[in-house]
């Protein structure tokens, strides 16, 4: 599944309103939900150094500063920042994590790996030409016919023969990023800063400075 857009997200929270069922500084407790549905609801709890968001679509914790809302807070619009605000995951959703391997990934970042190799070769040359049919081989079976999940693509990887390859060695080929960010991840990271715009319009209404 494909990481949510803001779009997607904001549609699909469009009739949810806040309760605060805390509200005692950095001490606080509130719920983000559609009234008479669980539908994608959530919760958000906050004390000293820590958020918590748990519900509908997974639980994380991050730490970071006292206040976190000033640290994920976004005045002029939903700004997310995945790959720094994983860096402050004190623990993570069981179900999915806020990363998951991703084969596609793998298979371009092989793509590039050949590529590279090939740049090296002049298929006018006899020798290379067979390193140049023999790597496009070796590419096109792995993405073909590789089982497409992380063991099988792990073991691949681990048992490539570069002698049958043309001489593609992919000894650093790990370097690579492989994973991407799963769905609940990315859907987590825009309830956060919604959350919050909810939350400072309910303290607004309150004349009160968030």
């Amino acid at each position: 599944m494909k990481r949510p857009t803001l779009e997607q997200f904001l549609e699909k929270v469009k009739d949810h309103v806040l309760t605060a069922n805390l509200d005692q500084g950095l001490y606080r407790d509130i719920t983000i939900k559609k009234p008479g549905s669980i539908d994608a609801h959530y919760n958000i709890t906050t004390r000293p150094d820590y958020l918590m968001l748990t519900g509908d679509m997974g639980s994380f914790v991050f730490t970071r500063i006292p206040d976190m809302f000033n640290f994920f807070r976004d005045k002029d619009g939903y700004s997310i920042s995945p790959s720094y605000w994983e860096e402050k995951l004190e623990a993570v959703c069981s179900r999915d994590g806020a990363k998951k391997f991703d084969c596609e990934k793998v298979n371009e970042a092989l793509k590039k790996e050949l590529n590279t190799f090939l740049e090296d070769l002049d298929p006018d040359d006899e020798d290379d030409l067979e390193k140049i049919e023999a790597a496009n081989e070796a590419v096109d079976n792995f993405i073909n016919f590789t089982e497409q999940d992380e063991h099988g693509y792990v073991t691949a990887i681990r048992d490539w023969d570069e002698s049958d390859a043309g001489g593609l060695d992919l000894t650093d080929f790990w370097e690579h990023g492989t994973d991407t960010w799963t769905y609940r991840y990315i859907w987590c990271c825009y309830a956060i800063v919604h959350a919050i715009k909810l939350y400072d319009e309910y303290k607004s209404n309150e004349g009160q400075v968030p």
